[in-house]
């Protein structure tokens, strides 16, 4: 038995040097004594690392221990020979370093700058738009959380804001349309870097684990007999999540063009989705149609060069600055937004240059003193590409870009400022929304 205790410098981690040292000293004991090595034991495995105070208690895997003194976090890890082969050490100072930088980095708000502002409005309307549709009877709640039946008059709203994307977004710059999956598995979020930590924000699907009916015929006669759910039986019989629904919508698309190679020849490509919903869980944070748990969204992706992804990004921004000032009269700023995951790897800096990152869009909502945010567009560099293992044909820098365009923010916005009467709407808006009319005529 030979007793090593190595230490980690700035060049080698202690488990690299070990495995590296494996193979000379296995050679040299062969020579020497005839013997070989059987495997690698770890006695004990610390790592330590500044921190400007304690991080809470977390249960890692194979971290058996954290102590925080003096500005130093100590971790104790129970870890053998596969581990290290794995390279799950790193994994570990990877995640703790995200963890400390994050504190560091703060949340969304601390990284908002001001880009532009429309002129201030006048107001007519001052009241919260969502009453005022329950109390019209253009929407009411459905039976699931943060979910809504939307009614003849503002569905024809909703179809009037599309028209306003189609016409003057889609069309001119010459968008295909595609229908993405809505339901995403979880080899998806891993390539998207979503399964980092998407799981208090998804809607899970778990499949039954078998579709006998004889397996299933206890929960259909305890229904028939009590007329009640029998859900922890339910629990019983179906099978582990299989990923969830549909939460960013463009995900998914990247399966089409996974372990592919582009022809420059198509940049940049331009698809867009309008299939389906998005869900969310918003816990607390519910409240009328501007934050829900179901949601309706026209997804728009591009993908080129650098250069090309910049520019579409530009091209996106003059028309929706052209749709917010001249079709919806809107009172709205926009402001240039670095997302966490974009710190997280390693992209800041070209967030820094204006190059990668995300711009949101917010109206004022006079009922509130308040803004929305109700329309985004993100440049993700090679983000996505990488993830998925595309490439251009010239082995070049591939880069791509998103837009979710959410038909419930835009009312809500649109409402909160314009109110529901007609008359008090942008004239070319109503040209497109045409009649609105009493459907259901309820006693």
């Amino acid at each position: 038995q030979i007793i090593l205790e190595i230490e980690s410098t700035r060049y080698v981690r202690a488990h690299d040097a070990i495995l590296r040292l494996r193979k000379p000293l296995a050679s040299l004991l062969g020579k020497k004594y005839k013997i070989g090595i059987r495997g690698i034991g770890i006695e004990e495995y610390k790592i330590s690392f500044q921190s400007e105070k304690p991080l809470k208690k977390l249960k890692i895997p194979y971290v058996t221990d954290i102590d925080f003194k003096d500005g130093i976090v100590t971790l104790d890890l129970e870890i053998g020979e596969k581990e290290i082969e794995s390279r799950v050490p790193d994994r570990i100072i990877k995640l703790f370093e995200d963890k400390i930088n994050k504190e560091k980095y703060g949340g969304k708000e601390e990284h908002w700058e001001l880009l532009w502002t429309s002129e201030k409005k006048e107001f007519k309307f001052l009241k919260d738009p969502t009453l005022e549709l329950l109390k019209r009877n253009w929407i009411k709640r459905a039976s699931a959380r943060g979910q809504w039946i939307f009614g003849p008059n503002i569905t024809k709203i909703f179809r009037a804001f599309e028209k306003i994307v189609m016409e003057e977004i889609i069309e001119p710059l010459e968008y295909n349309e595609m229908i993405f999956p809505k339901l995403v598995t979880w080899d998806v979020w891993m390539r998207s870097g979503h399964a980092k930590g998407v799981y208090p924000e998804i809607y899970y699907v778990c499949p039954p684990k078998t579709r006998d009916y004889e397996y299933w015929e206890e929960v259909m006669d305890y229904y028939k007999v009590t007329k009640e759910i029998p859900l922890e039986l339910i629990q019983e019989k179906i099978d582990k999540p299989i990923g969830g629904l549909c939460y960013a919508q463009c995900p998914p698309f990247w399966l089409f063009l996974q372990g592919k190679t582009l022809s420059e020849d198509s940049f940049p490509l331009k698809v867009f989705d309008r299939s389906g919903t998005s869900h969310r869980y918003e816990s607390g944070g519910i409240h009328g149609i501007e934050r829900v748990d179901e949601f309706h969204r026209i997804e728009i992706v591009w993908i080129g060069s650098p250069e090309e992804v910049i520019k579409e990004s530009e091209n996106l921004q003059e028309k929706y600055k052209y749709i917010f000032e001249e079709l919806l009269d809107l009172q709205w700023r926009k402001a240039w937004v670095t997302p966490w995951f974009m710190a997280q790897e390693g992209l800041t800096g070209l967030a820094q240059e204006k190059e990668v990152g995300t711009i949101d869009y917010e109206a004022y909502l006079p009922y509130k003193d308040d803004w929305l945010e109700f329309q985004n567009l993100s440049v993700n560099g090679d983000k996505y590409p990488s993830g998925f293992n595309v490439k251009s044909q010239s082995g070049k820098p591939l880069w791509s870009g998103c837009s979710g365009i959410g038909l419930e923010r835009w009312a809500a916005a649109f409402f909160a400022q314009k109110g529901l009467d007609k008359d008090n709407w942008p004239k070319e808006f109503r040209k497109r929304v045409g009649e609105l009319k009493e459907v259901f005529k309820i006693l």
